[in-house]
């Protein structure tokens, strides 16, 4: 019987890994299309912030350095009730940058699908005059070439919605584990979509057609959640317009690592709050999981070190080879060696956040959503 567990995790790992890794590489060839780089349309970059006074000014120096025209492109930053100077900050930009506009909001909301940061966006994108709309956020920086690289998919006129990659800055040893994770669930998400299923994106590098998002009725009618990306990668989806996640350092922003375990942790618990939305593919991914953890549990007191060194080397070498098939393309080469170590403390990650969903109340950014 403990031998079928053990077999039975390394089976549905091996297989999970296969298919990831297979996706992960169809997303990259599907990104090699012939965009056509001298597409210009308009662009709206829409940056919610919610008091980010420390973070606010260098991401919208570091989009006004963007070598983009800045005659086609906005910058539509949200100031979502901020209660330090982030409001001030904003206002002082604006007199230096002519194409900074400034959205104010002062109430929350009574409509519940706009509660949080999709209502931000939503009034972003409502006072926005851009054909593509580009996100990120208060605490990102975006490369020179984030814009024209996003906007050449569009020009294909059936791409509804294109996600690209965020990288972590690291400096610390925690740092570097979230970085080299971030990567990780980026090539997970682009297998996903590559696949037909998308299995998630991040918020802070997410654009969309404007006319697509008027067409499935933007925030206002997709249904709350605490992870509005994927929520709203899912709606396009429906819409069977074409998604693309490429993997590139043009196409990238970088973002703060969280800087303590604790606001980790919550982070993460929000995540996996929003992953609930997944349907049937969530419990496929925490089934292989818990398999993997039940037979290295079974090995370990077995005293079978065979057994134990078959199930590490699956997962560690199916969640290497994926972390792998991005890497070089991020150029991000240098956390190579911190990969192995990174994928052991993801799974004890993994241990610490089922329990902690028990509790479906999520605080963020001074916000309580949920139960």
């Amino acid at each position: 019987m403990l031998f079928y567990v053990v077999i039975s995790a390394i089976v549905v790992y091996f297989i999970r890994s296969v298919i990831m890794f297979a996706g992960s590489i169809k997303s990259k060839q599907n990104q090699n299309i012939k965009a056509d780089s001298d597409y210009q349309p308009f662009v709206s970059v829409i940056v919610p912030s919610r008091n980010e006074e420390n973070n606010i000014e260098t991401c919208i120096h570091s989009l006004m350095q963007t070598s983009y025209p800045h005659d086609r492109f906005e910058i539509v930053a949200v100031n979502d009730r901020s209660t330090d100077k982030t409001g001030e900050i904003l206002k002082r930009l604006s007199k230096v940058y002519t194409n900074l506009k400034i959205v104010e909001i002062n109430e929350s909301t009574a409509n519940p699908n706009l509660k949080g940061k999709a209502g931000a966006l939503h009034r972003g994108i409502n006072e926005s005059k851009g054909e593509i709309v580009m996100m990120t956020d208060a605490d990102c920086v975006v490369s020179k070439t984030w814009i024209q690289s996003i906007s050449a998919y569009f020009s294909d006129d059936k791409v509804g919605l294109v996600a690209a990659f965020t990288m972590v800055k690291h400096e610390s040893e925690f740092d570097k584990i979230q970085a080299v994770e971030w990567i990780y669930m980026h090539t997970m998400a682009s297998a996903g979509v590559a696949l037909g299923k998308p299995l998630g994106c991040f918020g802070n590098n997410l654009s969309i057609r404007r006319s697509i998002y008027d067409k499935i009725g933007g925030y206002e009618k997709i249904k709350f959640s605490v992870t509005e990306d994927l929520a709203l990668i899912q709606a396009v989806h429906k819409t069977g317009d074409k998604i693309y996640y490429p993997c590139s350092s043009e196409s990238s922003v970088s973002t703060l690592p969280c800087e303590t375990f604790a606001e980790y942790i919550s982070q993460h618990r929000r995540w996996a709050i929003g992953g609930l939305n997944l349907g049937w593919v969530a419990p496929l991914f925490v089934l292989s999981n818990i398999l993997i953890w039940a037979a290295i549990i079974i090995a370990i007191f077995s005293g079978n070190f065979i057994w134990l060194f078959a199930v590490l080397f699956v997962r560690l070498f199916g969640d290497f080879s994926l972390i792998m098939s991005s890497i070089g393309k991020l150029k991000h080469e240098h956390l190579q060696s911190r990969i192995l170590s990174s994928i052991l403390y993801f799974m004890i990650i993994e241990l610490i956040i089922p329990p902690l969903l028990l509790d479906k109340k999520i605080v963020w950014k001074g916000q309580v959503f949920g139960k």
